[in-house]
């Protein structure tokens, strides 16, 4: 069975970033010196699900509108004269979008709050976790109480493992796991009593994901307590139960509602996008001649449509784009307003071709 033609370039490049993900393995564990061969099932499912990931990515910007946002934003970005300012204005988008979220604050403490707590935990744990399952971090012990983390086989500085920074360093997936569960606690009860996430919401959608984070996490703390406090009791059961959600959690990330936190960093094209939209040519409605959108927003939009298939032409050259918000109304109004009279027409017509000579 082979893939559809327009299928092949999101393959080849979800099959590129796969091998080059496993070349990185070997690279930075150092010929695999490094890597522990009793995390081969994360490692694999890393790179068969990073490959899917490039390949939903690769997918979605086949879109015509994504297509015409990524290429016109790489495009404006480029701009040498104004390099600068995009450069500022992307950071800006950066810090506010992706870091602080403050366009979820805008909607409420709690729901930002969630968010924080849910992006945060997993973007650390993935900081921490996937180096080390790819053997490109480890920790060698020197003396009775140093540990000496090496970082792609290059060694840093000597770590007492008795100290305050130490304890906060090997535990920090304990933390991050809190976090997880804190976060998605807040977004099961808000989808169980608001009434707009109620008349949304499907199981798969927003119930699954939650769920396989709250897995994660409780089984990453149950592995900490067996570990501490129970003397290492049922702990292979539990690594083994760990790893089978973190593996389907994985699987699941470039097909189901996870996959926005891949696109959302897309947002920092589009508002830069916008702001430059602002400061360009605007175009002029046909029919007041008012100006309500940039010349170069209206020529993408004409592309994207064409793309889609529609036809919005209006004859002698003009399209239905070239006219303004309240034009479009007035005109759609006045087909609307011509439709009895027409109707009138074929009736009368019809009427007088049965009626006998």
């Amino acid at each position: 069975m082979t893939a559809p033609r327009k299928n092949i370039r999101p393959t080849l490049l979800a099959l590129a970033a796969s091998a080059g993900l496993t070349l990185l393995v070997i690279v930075g564990s150092r010929n695999l010196e490094h890597y522990d061969a009793a995390l081969f099932g994360y490692t694999v499912a890393s790179i068969v699900a990073f490959g899917a990931v490039v390949y939903r990515y690769a997918l979605w910007l086949e879109r015509p509108a994504t297509r015409v946002y990524w290429m016109r934003g790489w495009q404006l970005f480029r701009d040498r004269k104004k390099f600068i300012a995009n450069t500022s204005s992307a950071a800006r988008t950066f810090a506010n979008s992706l870091i602080e979220q403050k366009f979820i604050f805008k909607r409420g403490f709690t729901r930002w709050l969630m968010h924080a707590l849910i992006m945060w935990g997993c973007v650390i744990s993935a900081l921490i976790t996937f180096p080390l399952v790819f053997g490109w971090v480890h920790f060698e012990l020197e003396g009775e109480r140093g540990y000496r983390p090496y970082v792609f086989g290059f060694p840093l500085m000597v770590m007492d493992g008795r100290t305050i920074l130490a304890w906060i360093t090997f535990h920090a997936l304990d933390f991050t796991a809190i976090m997880v569960i804190a976060g998605c606690a807040i977004a099961i009860h808000r989808r169980l009593h608001d009434r707009g996430a109620i008349a949304l919401q499907q199981y798969i959608l927003d119930f699954v994901p939650h769920l396989l984070l709250i897995a994660i996490s409780v089984t990453g703390l149950m592995l900490t307590a067996s570990s501490l406090w129970l003397g290492g009791y049922m702990y292979s059961f539990i690594a083994l139960t760990h790893q089978a959600v973190v593996i389907m959690t994985l699987f699941y990330l470039p097909f189901g509602k996870l996959f926005h936190v891949v696109q959302r960093p897309a947002s920092i094209g589009v508002e830069l996008y916008q702001r430059r939209a602002r400061e360009m040519p605007q175009a002029k409605c046909t029919r007041c001649g008012v100006e309500f959108v940039a010349e170069m927003w209206l020529d993408d939009l004409k592309k994207v449509v064409e793309k889609l298939g529609f036809d919005y032409s209006m004859g002698d050259g003009r399209y239905l784009q070239d006219y303004c918000p309240r034009c479009k109304r007035i005109i759609r109004g006045l087909a609307y307003a011509s439709l009895p009279d027409r109707n009138a027409e074929v009736f009368r017509g019809s009427r007088i071709e049965k009626e006998p000579d």
